[in-house]
């Protein structure tokens, strides 16, 4: 299972750029402080943000106060699937093989078919972003209030995108199916030209898959900043005229950027 949610996240990172909220919908808030428990170590690396996430507490039970972010008001729709993996047709084949009983050939069946392990099929609509923007700010109340916290392997949410329509899913067997009525109209360019207001309904599945059903309100991205340690000396004027140095420490927060740490890997 770790597997397929490394390979989701893997694949949302390089495809989209984005890191991915697994599963999909989680809750998860901006101000959650999280961990990832099942990223892998690279060799001479960090380990990436990706797999399910482990909420270890909040800038609110830290009591650093901060103003909740709103809506950006630009929201962006997201349609993936996951390269020669999935294909996608309306109407139905007459080999298809999502059962024995018998299903009608319509305009409105939307056939979803998966060749391989962890294969995606992503439709996010309408998503908007709730970012914090003034991580100065944040920095100093951390090295107020939350510095005791261990922060290694732990990351801020300082940003979370919720699409308000979405459909998500992946496969976890080698070969398996979806069969969605709709009224969607078309396929263009292998994307599937859905609004908020198209209708999305499985009919019939085969095969083992994880599926987000077409849903409201899907939370599916996050930005994430971390904390690290910086350790200085400081001089001490002792009370003879001496001076002696001692060292101290400071978080600093970095802003996780997904790509860099890809083309890093």
């Amino acid at each position: 299972m770790s597997d397929l949610q490394i390979q989701y996240s893997s694949e949302i990172a390089n495809e989209l750029g984005k890191i991915a909220v697994y599963l999909p919908g989680e809750n998860i808030q901006v101000g959650d402080i999280i961990k990832f428990p099942n990223a892998k170590s690279r060799l001479f690396r960090k380990k990436l943000p990706f797999g399910a996430f482990q909420k270890i507490t909040s800038l609110e039970k830290l009591g650093v106060n901060f103003d909740m972010p709103k809506s950006s008001g630009s929201p962006d729709s997201y349609r993936f699937s996951s390269k020669n993996k999935v294909n996608l047709e309306f109407g139905l084949k007459s080999n298809a093989s999502l059962g024995n009983d018998a299903l009608p050939s319509t305009e409105n069946d939307l056939q979803i078919q998966f060749s391989s392990e962890g294969a995606i099929f992503f439709l996010a609509i309408d998503c908007d972003k709730q970012e914090l923007d003034d991580l100065l700010f944040l920095e100093k109340e951390i090295n107020s209030k939350g510095k005791q916290l261990v922060w290694d392997d732990t990351y801020l949410v300082t940003s979370v995108t919720i699409a308000k329509k979405a459909f998500i899913a992946q496969s976890k067997s080698k070969s398996s199916e979806i069969l969605l009525k709709t009224n969607v109209n078309g396929i263009k360019s292998s994307q599937i030209d859905v609004s908020i207001n198209s209708n999305l309904k499985i009919s019939k599945s085969s095969g083992d898959l994880f599926i987000k059903d077409w849903s409201d309100n899907v939370t599916v991205f996050m930005d994430l900043v971390k904390f690290e340690k910086k350790i200085f000396q400081k001089s001490i004027e002792q009370t003879r005229g001496t001076f002696s140095d001692q060292n101290q420490s400071k978080l600093i927060a970095k802003k996780i950027n997904i790509q860099e740490l890809l083309n890093n890997k």
